[in-house]
């Protein structure tokens, strides 16, 4: 929707005449017609509009983004929810049609990278990724990108993690661990690295790592850590959750894991630990 919509939106959610929502700011005649979509309204006026009835810019955003965003976009983003649809319903023929759809119809670079990897990952043909790709992956990570504040660099990180060695693989959550500790994020960035720690884990305890090195070991309990302390909220408390479930996994203790997911299913969220590894 255009911004006049979503404007009248949030206007009649709050219980606003016209007159109140732009007292001060815009004259109601002028703001009538931006509702209207008739009239445009400068970022200056919509900020102080937003601001001032305490409407969260992250939602106002949602409801326009479709709008505004350039045609290559929004076929991208389509085809990337059919993917993720289809990872995580684990539908391996779907997400496979999607990613060649990508492949053909984008021109996102990151984007196509992720493909490659996902398809390789769900045939079994990581080993058959070419070194010319992995260099080209490993060069979006360098420090210069700036790829832990990026949001395509940090879902390009989340889906290449099968494909580094563990040192590697480290060395990277280790760069995202410092950063996500060293600095105040957004809620919504914080959940992006609260996703890619998730990976990480699973990762490591399908190659049985922390078995192997004591110094993976301690990143394990320090994600862990960081994960339960990060998540006070009640909408990331999902992640807490299964964070200890994480936890009583690299321990083998599955009297818990198994207590936990009877619990997730007694309360409704079955759905939300399909993907989580037993």
């Amino acid at each position: 929707m255009e911004i006049g919509e979503a404007l009248r939106i949030e206007r009649l959610k709050l219980g606003l005449t016209q007159q109140q929502m732009c007292d001060g700011i815009l004259s109601r005649p002028f703001y009538a017609k931006v509702e209207k979509g008739k009239n445009g309204i400068n970022a200056e006026s919509l900020f102080k509009i937003l601001f001032k009835h305490q409407i969260e810019i992250n939602d106002f955003c949602q409801l326009i983004q479709y709008t505004y965003l350039p045609k290559e976009e929004k076929i991208t983003n389509e085809l990337q929810e059919e993917m993720n649809y289809a990872f995580s319903t684990k539908d391996i023929d779907s997400l496979v049609s999607n990613c060649k759809k990508i492949m053909k119809f984008s021109e996102n670079k990151i984007l196509k990278l992720r493909v490659l990897v996902t398809i390789a990952y769900f045939r079994n043909e990581l080993s058959d990724i070419t070194d010319e790709i992995k260099k080209e992956i490993r060069i979006e990570f360098d420090e210069g990108n700036k790829w832990t504040k990026r949001p395509e660099l940090l879902r390009l990180f989340a889906n290449t993690m099968p494909l580094w060695s563990q040192d590697k693989l480290d060395f990277w959550i280790r760069r995202l661990l410092a950063r996500a500790k060293s600095e105040s994020v957004t809620e919504l960035m914080l959940e992006r690295y609260l996703r890619i720690f998730e990976n990480y884990l699973v990762t490591c305890y399908e190659r049985k790592s922390i078995k192997k090195v004591s110094n993976n070991k301690r990143i394990i309990d320090e994600i862990i850590n960081y994960i339960i302390s990060a998540t006070s909220t009640t909408h990331l408390m999902i992640y807490r959750i299964n964070a200890i479930y994480m936890k009583a996994l690299f321990k083998n203790d599955r009297e818990k894991t198994a207590k936990i997911r009877k619990d997730m299913n007694i309360y409704g969220y079955g759905e939300m630990i399909t993907n989580w590894p037993d």
